[in-house]
Formats: C-alpha cells, sequence, structure tokens
C-alpha cells in the first residue's frame, strides 16, 4: 500500500508558527486603544468648539464695535486650526498603537525630506498667504467677492482654504496659495450708482434740481449714507442715449435701501414736476 504524507508543506509550517492566541489578543488590544483614543478626542473635539464659541461670544459682548462678518471669519479660522492639531494628534496616537514608528521615520528620513514628500511646501504657502489675507482685512466672511474666475459669498476662511458660494449657489474651494487678486466689492464704503436716462430734450438743468431738492430733504433723514452724493451730470451711456448720473456713498449694509428709495422718490419728484423720461430707460446699480 502507498504511504500519504503526512509532513506539512512550508506554508504550513509557517502559518502554524505562529501564536495565533497572541496576535488576537494584541489585535484587539489595538482596535480597544483605538477606539478609546478616537471617542477621547471626539471629546476634546465638542468641548473645544464649546470653548471657542464661548469666549467669542463673551467677546463681542466686550468689544461690541468689532464688525459681524470680521467677527466670524475670527470664529471659523479658529475652530479650524483647532480641528487640524486635533486630527493631527489623532493620527499620530493612532500610528504609535498600531507600531508604526513615527520618531525614528522622521530621524531617519530627515524632518525636511518627509515635510517635503507630504506636500508641506504648498501647505506653508496657503497658510502664509492665508495669514495676510486676514491681517490685512482683505475679505471676511460674508464679503462678496471676485477671486480669479469665481463670484460670490465668502462662506469660510480656513488655514488651507478659502470657500466661496457662488451666484450658481456652487460651493468652490480655493486653496489660499492661488489667491492672488481679490475683488472685494462689500467694503465698508460703497456708492449706490444711479443712472436716469433722459431725452436729448429734457431739461436737465431742472432734473438735476429736482433731484437736489430730493436730496436736501431726505439725506439727513435716511440711515447708512455717509456723505454728500455727487451728481455728475449727464454722462455717454455708450449706446446713443444719455442719463444723469449720480454716486450716493454709503456703507455695505444699507446701499441697496438707499438705491430703491432714492430712484423711486427722483422718478416721483421729477414725474411730478412735468418732465417726460425714456420709457424703460430707467437704470440703478450698485458698485464700489
Amino acid at each position: 500500500m502507498l504511504k500519504v504524507a503526512t509532513n506539512p508543506s512550508f506554508i504550513a509550517r509557517y502559518f502554524q508558527s505562529f501564536n495565533w492566541n497572541e496576535i488576537l489578543h494584541n489585535l484587539t488590544n489595538i482596535v480597544i486603544d483605538i477606539v478609546l483614543i478616537s471617542i477621547f478626542f471626539l471629546i476634546l473635539k465638542s468641548i473645544g468648539k464649546r470653548v471657542i464659541n464661548h469666549l467669542f461670544k463673551n467677546y463681542a459682548r466686550r468689544e461690541r464695535g468689532i464688525p459681524a462678518n470680521r467677527l466670524k471669519t475670527l470664529h471659523s479660522l479658529s475652530v479650524n486650526s483647532y480641528m487640524y492639531i486635533l486630527v493631527f494628534f489623532w493620527i499620530y496616537s493612532v500610528l504609535t498603537f498600531i507600531g508604526v514608528p513615527i520618531g525614528t521615520l522622521l530621524a531617519g528620513a530627515g524632518l525636511f525630506s518627509v515635510a517635503i514628500g507630504l506636500g508641506a511646501q504648498g501647505l506653508a504657502s496657503d497658510i502664509i498667504n492665508g495669514f495676510f489675507i486676514l491681517f490685512e482685512k482683505q475679505i471676511s466672511i460674508g464679503d462678496y467677492v471676485t477671486i480669479g474666475e469665481v463670484t460670490g459669498t465668502v462662506s469660510e476662511i480656513g488655514l488651507r482654504t478659502t470657500k466661496i458660494r457662488g451666484n450658481n449657489d456652487s460651493l468652490n474651494y480655493i486653496p489660499n496659495r492661488l489667491i492672488t487678486n481679490i475683488c472685494n466689492m462689500s467694503k465698508e464704503r460703497m456708492k449706490a450708482d444711479i443712472d436716469i436716462r433722459v431725452n436729448p430734450d429734457t431739461p436737465i438743468t431742472q432734473v438735476i434740481n429736482v433731484m437736489k431738492e430730493v436730496n436736501a430733504k431726505y439725506i439727513p433723514q435716511t440711515e447708512g449714507i455717509i456723505d454728500e452724493p455727487d451728481i455728475l451730470g449727464t454722462v455717454d451711456m455708450g449706446d446713443g442715449t444719455i442719463a444723469v448720473k449720480e454716486f450716493i456713498p454709503t456703507t455695505d449694509e444699507a446701499r441697496f435701501d438707499v438705491q430703491f428709495k432714492f430712484l423711486q422718490l427722483y422718478l416721483e419728484a421729477i414725474t411730478a414736476a412735468g418732465i417726460k423720461l425714456p420709457n424703460n430707460k430707467v437704470i440703478a446699480d450698485i458698485s464700489k
């Protein structure tokens, strides 16, 4: 009779050499440690955000003069920075529990080369550029801006990216290092730019006098106007028509109210004075 070979193969002997009980025990301990440390960092996240929110609420009550948009920007940046720090230490803790020798890797490979390999150059550029954007108060949360080809409202300013909610409701993530030109249309001083188109035979001087009468009566009782209006006179609109142009300096918050109010007042007063204007040729706009 033929004898069946009973000697285990090399692979079988290799797996039999493992102490599976010890491996399972160590793996269970690692999983438990990761779960516990994750819970711990989640608690730190919740506590830290509450502390930051509480500090900023107290600061807002003490410093009532600080703009709300500026306060939101600093609050967002603080939360963002705190989250980055937590994530960094969580990853470091998890790798340590797994047994990855972080310190040895950094010492052996060199901190600089590892940092370059992880893309720290781009990260450093993002952080530095973001710092100058905030330090120089170029933009704040809630500002209406144009950055590159994106136009919309600033929804968040972080250490690495700035988020812009576009006019089509899209959320655009722009790395801070790519922000080289900012057109901020929400600074404190704005101008309600009002164009009232007129006919060639319209008595321009009478129209201007009517507008001055409206200004003298209503500007003192209108909030948000920060300087005297500037009536430029007639201007060529570029399409064969002319208009009487006026700038009214306003705050950012009041510019739309001022625009609508005075446009209506001008039209009513000009019509009441018996002056005929072209049909469908009245334009009001907002510009910086």
